[in-house]
């Protein structure tokens, strides 16, 4: 006790002395909740950013994954050092109903992953069944065409695709895009034999570009495993579209790779017919030289005499599948007649587009199979394009439109200024075979309607019918014969040698002007299938990729705009005004 002090001076507690030894874990129980805060923090944007890096830059996936990584482990030591708030969190009151609701998202999620992984699995087996993938798109631009399968069921061998381009480039790699596409989906649809593909960097492996002879790039190596025969495809720039490879190439390829014989179909010249390399007028045949490439035939031109010649050389790899007269204005000579009904008679197929007044000597090789060409244009005043009443629409809501192998589900079709195509003979009168087959079997693809006529005179316009044939007029006829009516029918292997035939009052609606509208080009399309008696091909083809554009006024494009940045606030901003208002 000291002097000045009256009291007692007692020791410092326990408490009260500094501990130096344990001020770090009181602080660190002091900050745990802004501890956890910050790992939650932190492990939540390493996995959201981790995630949005995989997403959008795909060369730093690697990187993507380690930040999804530490901001998974942040997470995880957050709940460690959180045990008790979780454990309340999951089974406190609340907490029962949240993991109820847990367990439901993350079933219906699981169920939803199991269905769509089946899906995908059963898709990617070759040949999936067709209600597994069903392509909405209006030109059917993501399934191959029914040629393209029909190549692929028939091949002889494994198939290797080895695809040579550089990708480095955001063009490269959407051309890349495409053609995987392409290439997986005939993967796919081929079952007979199995058909691979890989991409090579001609920059980085320059060695193997040379072993197969590629100089240019993109460019497509199709091989036969078995074989080894290769055929190169060369793409187009992928400056220009990243549709650098087209399938009818491709299946091109493929039939030179198997040595199977491509279909060849003649155009005749020589009587002024229509240019078929022709894409700058209106009235020339590229486009229907274009469509027949693409459904894989070997298309040409020739002269009846060389059609003469192919005969006279006795080799039926000559021998055309098909030939087509396209709007001839001479008339054929008679050793050119010779030469076109030995064509016909050794069961070949012929097209005849013919235009009003065609040459006499065509009309005369008509007669030969009981088809007769009309005088004079037909009109059809129920069923025209405004306002020329010349101008020939044919429908099938008017039943104009026949249910032929080559005019099935077609809708609408245009003949812009077309002749009747009639029957020359009374069918009573058509000669017979033994089994009771006729010689002829003409059927009517399109006609008029019953308030149309041919008219002789185009100044009138207005129906006699006493010098005008008038009702439901044939357009377009076919006919399958076994011999000319004057003829005696041959047999071959114990059938009988067919002849097909197909004659159009009208030439100009396969022209370019006109082959897009509607039906047209799969009129002409099926029409060359049937003749040359492939009747598989024979269905509405897949159309090429359109490119539509949504086109607007300023006006409009303001309007877009602003109601997508005001009008929806707005609404939302009114009805919440409008929902405390009435709870006042």
């Amino acid at each position: 006790m000291t002097a000045d002090s009256g009291t007692p001076q007692r020791p410092p507690a326990r408490d009260d002395t500094p501990d130096t030894r344990r001020g770090w874990q009181r602080r660190l129980r002091e900050n745990t909740a802004s501890i956890r805060q910050m790992l939650a923090i932190a492990g939540l944007g390493g996995v959201f950013f981790g995630g949005l890096l995989y997403i959008f830059v795909r060369d730093l996936v690697g990187a993507s994954f380690l930040i999804m990584a530490i901001g998974g482990l942040f997470l995880l030591v957050d709940i460690a050092i959180s045990t008790r708030q979780v454990g309340r969190a999951l089974f406190g009151r609340r907490g029962r109903y949240g993991v109820n609701t847990l367990a439901i998202v993350v079933a219906f999620i699981g169920i939803a992953v199991t269905i769509n992984f089946l899906l995908f699995w059963l898709t990617s087996r070759p040949d999936p069944a067709g209600w597994l993938r069903v392509d909405t798109t209006a030109t059917k631009q993501f399934i191959l065409a029914d040629q393209a399968v029909t190549v692929l069921k028939s091949l002889k061998e494994p198939i290797s695709v080895k695809t040579f381009m550089v990708t480095n480039t955001p063009t490269g790699a959407a051309a890349w895009r495409n053609t995987e596409d392409l290439l997986s989906e005939f993967r796919r649809r081929s079952t007979t034999h199995s058909l691979s593909y890989e991409r090579i960097d001609p920059e980085l492996q320059p060695n193997i570009a040379l072993e197969y002879g590629v100089t240019q790039y993109p460019a497509l190596v199709v091989e036969g495993v078995d074989s080894r025969r290769t055929e190169i495809v060369v793409g187009g720039s992928p400056e220009a579209s990243p549709q650098i490879f087209r399938e009818q190439e491709l299946i091109t390829a493929l039939l030179v790779v198997n040595h199977i014989k491509q279909k060849q179909v003649l155009f005749i010249t020589g009587h002024s017919e229509r240019d078929i390399i022709n894409v700058e007028t209106a009235e020339g045949y590229a486009l229907a030289l274009d469509t027949l490439l693409r459904d894989n035939y070997q298309v040409g031109s020739a002269t009846v005499s060389d059609l003469g010649t192919f005969l006279a050389a006795g080799d039926p790899e000559l021998v055309p599948a098909a030939i087509i007269f396209a709007d001839p204005e001479q008339d054929l000579t008679s050793a050119e007649l010779g030469a076109v009904m030995a064509y016909l008679t050794g069961g070949g197929s012929a097209l005849f587009l013919l235009e009003p007044d065609a040459p006499p000597t065509f009309l005369n090789l008509l007669a030969q199979y009981g088809l007769a060409l009309g005088e004079g244009t037909l009109v059809d005043t129920s069923s025209f394009v405004a306002p020329n009443p010349l101008f020939l629409q044919a429908k099938n809501t008017n039943q104009q439109i026949s249910r032929h192998s080559i005019t099935a589900n077609f809708d609408v079709l245009y003949f812009p200024g077309a002749a009747y195509v009639g029957i020359s003979i009374d069918p009573e009168t058509i000669p017979i075979t033994p089994e009771g087959l006729p010689y002829v079997s003409p059927v009517a693809l399109v006609t008029t309607t019953l308030y149309s006529w041919a008219e002789t005179d185009a100044e009138t316009l207005s129906f006699d019918p006493e010098t005008e044939m008038g009702g439901v007029l044939p357009i377009a006829m076919a006919v399958e014969a076994v011999s000319d009516l004057t003829g005696t029918p041959r047999k071959q292997d114990g059938q009988y040698v067919k002849t097909n035939i197909v004659v159009a009052g009208d030439a100009d609606f396969a022209s370019n002007g006109y082959f897009s509208s509607a039906k047209n080009g799969d009129f002409l399309a099926n029409s060359v299938n049937w003749l040359a008696r492939d009747y598989e091909l024979i269905s509405v083809r897949p159309k090429v990729k359109a490119t539509r554009e949504l086109v607007l006024t300023q006006t409009e494009r303001d309007f877009v705009r602003w109601a997508g940045w005001l009008l929806m606030p707005a609404l939302v901003g009114a009805a919440g005004v409008w929902t405390a208002w009435r709870r006042r």
